[in-house]
């Protein structure tokens, strides 16, 4: 079975394999080739000119929100309080947020805020910053919340003050100078890993296709086993048949075309075994009926002389003693009713050993079973006819025999008044009668020899009636079973094939 187990596992790596080749050559190439299209210095240069054109409209912004930081305390009078602060309106570029005048200390002197909303306050450090610059002016940034201050020192009415304009830029220019700076970064760190990258996924589809070689591997090592491993059980079996173990069986692993093998050649193995045992069975009751025809032949011829010789004894006696004459007339019965028994046995043996040839001839077993219930009208009957039953060729004389046995037996086991009952089937092509008494069952130990020659229960038996009956069955191509429980009865269940 190896050689078909390995044919199976190369199959199943060819067919895998033959299209991994060329798939990882088109894989490298296709990698190579895209890598080469997003990574070359035209995007560089391209990504370069975005970021430095972001970072200037993004300088360009701060700028802006200081000069009008600048604009918005060139219009403030010299006494400015709270009251002359004003937010400017919103531009395409800022949405201004909240406006805040402080002295030195950072003392908050006045604010206007935009409705709804709760902005923050500049720190005090941020404040003094602005004192270290020259222009006066710091931009504060927090991009995470979006929020710009522009923090202007003014001296004003002998006291240092600051103003502060706190606002936010275009969402989607902060959106599109992230997602550029993104891109950028990203660039830099594939352009840095130019040789890497591609080795590593063609390296990681190497080991994929590793993955999946070594995955059916495994498949068709599993498969190969399922298919040989049960012909290498059919295989064993039939040598065990070979030599002659018809009860070898193999068990049954599969619902498949394999596992349906399998039952077939246990099927087989069953049914050899069966006309093994119906063979040897004929076979011996062929030597048993030989042993029956001497033995009757070798017991019938002294036991006429013995009768005569005796009766002549009787006979010849002419004395008066009363007492001899008595004893010699009893011993004369004694040995008349024990000739008469011998003479049963010879025609008991003579007939199993003289069963005529099978004749069969078409007929209804079912009118067979009536037929013969009539003989018996003294005993009760319960019957259980297929309506479909066939007509079919078998022969009447030896099937009535068998039946007329049957029935006597079970009037022996359950007495006359308890019914006995009769059934008929058909069961594909086959009839089948059984035969059901309500004695008290037949032992298992007995079951297994009830049909053997010479075995019997009966005190006064012979033991051959259940033997010829199953010889005249497995003559006719059936079997005959019996199923019996303690205190429940016993069926006896024969068929028959139907020839149509």
């Amino acid at each position: 079975m190896s050689t078909v187990r390995n044919k199976i596992i190369l199959i199943f790596l060819g067919t895998v394999l033959l299209p991994v080749i060329p798939i990882s050559i088109l894989v490298n190439n296709l990698v190579h080739h895209s890598y080469s299209v997003g990574v070359n210095p035209s995007v560089e240069t391209a990504l370069a000119t975005s970021i430095g054109h972001s970072r200037e409209l993004y300088q360009h912004r701060k700028e802006q929100l200081g000069n009008i930081a600048n604009e918005l305390l060139d219009q403030l009078p010299a006494d400015a309080e709270a009251k002359h602060l004003t937010l400017p309106e919103a531009t395409k570029e800022w949405r201004f947020l909240a406006l805040r005048m402080y002295q030195q200390n950072g003392r908050l002197l006045g604010e206007r805020q935009t409705d709804g909303l709760d902005v923050p306050r500049v720190k005090q450090g941020h404040l003094r910053h602005s004192d270290q610059l020259p222009s006066g002016q710091l931009i504060v940034s927090d991009r995470d919340h979006n929020r710009f201050a522009a923090v202007t020192r003014t001296d004003r009415s002998g006291s240092r003050q600051y103003l502060v304009l706190t606002a936010a830029v275009n969402d989607d220019f902060l959106q599109e100078t992230d997602q550029t700076l993104e891109v950028h970064q990203m660039y830099q760190r594939l352009s840095l890993q130019e040789v890497s990258i591609p080795q590593n996924l063609l390296t990681a589809f190497l080991v994929l296709g590793f993955l999946v070689v070594a995955v059916a591997t495994a498949i068709a090592i599993w498969i190969s086993r399922r298919i040989t491993e049960p012909i290498a059980a059919l295989v064993t079996g039939t040598e065990e048949l070979g030599k002659g173990n018809l009860d070898y069986r193999i068990e049954k692993t599969s619902s498949d075309e394999i596992g349906e093998l399998v039952e077939r050649f246990n099927s087989m193995a069953r049914d050899l075994k069966t006309s093994q045992e119906k063979a040897i069975y004929l076979e011996k009751m062929a030597a048993w009926q030989e042993i029956a025809r001497r033995l009757a032949h070798e017991i019938k011829n002294p036991l006429t002389p013995i009768q005569l010789t005796v009766q002549e004894m009787v006979d010849q006696y002419s004395e008066s003693d009363e007492s001899y004459r008595q004893l010699l007339t009893e011993c004369h019965q004694i040995v008349n009713e024990e000739i008469e028994n011998l003479r049963k046995l010879v025609n008991e043996f003579s007939a199993f050993g003289r069963l005529p040839e099978l004749q069969k001839e078409r007929g209804n077993l079912n009118t067979l079973i009536n037929d013969i219930i009539k003989l018996y009208p003294h005993l009760a009957f319960q019957q259980d006819l297929a309506e479909d039953m066939p007509v079919f060729s078998f022969d009447d004389d030896r099937i009535r025999r068998v039946l007329i046995n049957l029935i006597e037996n079970a009037a022996q086991a359950g007495g006359d008044k308890t019914p006995i009952e009769l059934s008929s089937r058909r069961i594909e092509r086959f009839a089948e009668v059984s035969v059901k008494d309500s004695g008290s069952g037949i032992p298992p130990a007995v079951q297994r020899q009830i049909f053997q020659p010479y075995f019997s229960t009966k005190p006064d038996g012979v033991g051959l009636g259940l033997a010829i009956t199953r010889k005249m069955i497995e003559e006719h191509g059936g079997e005959i079973r019996v199923n019996s429980v303690s205190g429940q009865g016993s069926i006896f269940t024969f068929k028959l094939p139907i020839e149509e």
